[in-house]
């Protein structure tokens, strides 16, 4: 399943920390590094399995792990209204 990232959000580094920028509602939401992969990967429109794939090499945990990761990051996107 593919998920679309709401237009003008974007994934930013800033002082060595990295976020999603909201222009519209003039907001940063930090990430940590494994949401900061995802978010990146979900931006080029990259393919559930691969976005479980690179977190699993990454981050050395099962795909289950990564999936169950990936899932969750993706459900707090859609609460946020970032990602449908």
């Amino acid at each position: 399943m593919g998920y679309k990232i709401e237009k003008g959000a974007a994934g930013r580094e800033i002082n060595g920390k990295y976020y999603i920028v909201l222009p519209k509602e003039m907001k940063l939401i930090k990430l940590n590094n494994s949401g900061s992969l995802i978010f990146d990967l979900l931006c080029k429109n990259t393919k559930e399995t691969a976005i479980v794939k690179a977190l699993s090499e990454k981050y050395e945990i099962t795909a289950k792990e990564a999936a169950k990761d990936l899932a969750a990051f993706i459900k707090e996107l859609k609460k946020a209204k970032i990602a449908r």
